[in-house]
């Protein structure tokens, strides 16, 4: 089968579509997807840097993609009626899983839900990975902050980010934020209601005028969705009792669990710094955690049902297909160089 791959590490430039076994089904809870779409995420370019291959399992060629929309054409014994060949289905696949941006993929039954009735494969391509992540740091700040989200001052910067674009509809229309800063810039400010609906932005701040941290009032914030790795310098800006999630930077924590190979000394490390920015947010009364996104079928339902129901737009940037190779390296390229481009870039595999 064809193959988005690299043979060595490096950025999008050494990438090829190589001809590669098509993967079989061995566990009963597998499931083989006929792909039709696949989705590039910042985390695939840069674990084909080779920055993981100390970290998770990184053998060589590297096939890249976590994220697919196709159909089911076989199963294993215990996967349910619902996710049966002929099924059209979504999924961000687990690590051992990875290389969705292929003809062929294997999920699990815990990381696969029914596509949304009202998407494509290239908008539900799009989806998995980002939005589960959104998802995932909504869900715990809600149950975190006193209240919930409801009525909040939020802040989630690179709002037509793949994450932040999901994570802004997500806090207004099924979390009840009462105000939703982000940042753009200019010409995206003038494409997002467009894209994300005049109702998901309450404040856009033009990051190309200035620092946000002196455009937002001092200690007015409820929560900050930490997707850019600033929140250190932005600690004034949290009521007292305020809640930073970040996904950004160096991880720890709950994280560091499933880095099962990490060195001894590195994992003190991460520790240890994650220790200190928690100290430090806590000298203004504000909570901090790193919280990592895992792969969840019933997530995908719920973000599935909130597609169908108008409450979830997808944001699909440029599209190519897997045959035209300089299509997609262009592509992996924008991603591996992460500003500039609006939502998620979509891989169509041909059928």
């Amino acid at each position: 089968m064809r193959s988005l791959a690299t043979q060595k590490f490096g950025k999008p430039e050494n990438y090829e579509i190589l001809d590669l076994p098509q993967p079989e089904i061995t566990r009963p809870d597998e499931i083989l997807i006929k792909v039709h779409a696949s989705s590039i995420n910042p985390v695939d370019v840069k674990l084909a840097t080779g920055m993981g291959k100390n970290l998770l399992p990184c053998p060589l060629p590297f096939k890249l993609g976590y994220d697919v929309s196709g159909t089911v054409v076989a199963v294993g014994k215990d996967v349910p009626s619902t996710l049966q060949p002929g099924a059209e289905v979504y999924s961000r696949v687990k690590e051992e899983y990875r290389g969705t941006a292929s003809e062929f993929a294997i999920s699990t039954v815990d990381a696969t839900s029914p596509k949304p009735k009202s998407l494509t494969h290239i908008e539900a391509a799009s989806l998995p990975l980002a939005s589960l992540t959104a998802l995932q740091v909504l869900d715990r700040a809600d149950k975190q902050l006193v209240g919930g989200l409801k009525g909040k001052t939020v802040f989630i910067p690179a709002g037509l980010s793949g994450v932040g674009s999901t994570a802004i509809q997500l806090a207004k229309r099924v979390f009840q934020a009462g105000k939703v800063i982000t940042t753009l810039s200019t010409s995206k400010i003038a494409q997002a209601d467009g894209l994300l609906g005049a109702d998901a932005i309450d404040v856009a701040i033009d990051y190309t005028k200035g620092n946000y941290a002196t455009m937002i009032e001092e200690g007015s914030l409820d929560f900050m969705f930490d997707i850019t790795n600033q929140s250190m310098g932005s600690l004034h800006l949290m009521k007292k009792g305020g809640l930073i999630l970040t996904i950004a930077g160096a991880p720890f924590g709950d994280m560091l669990k499933v880095m099962t190979s990490l060195p001894t000394v590195v994992r003190y490390g991460l520790t240890a710094f994650g220790s200190w920015r928690q100290f430090k947010a806590g000298r203004y009364n504000v909570s901090f955690d790193y919280i990592p996104m895992h792969s969840s079928a019933e997530d995908l339902a719920r973000l599935g049902q909130w597609v169908d129901q108008g409450k979830l737009r997808t944001v699909v940037g440029r599209v190519a297909k897997l045959r035209d190779v300089d299509a997609v390296l262009q592509g992996c390229q924008e991603v591996f160089n992460g500003k500039g481009g609006i939502g998620k870039f979509v891989i169509e595999v041909e059928q």
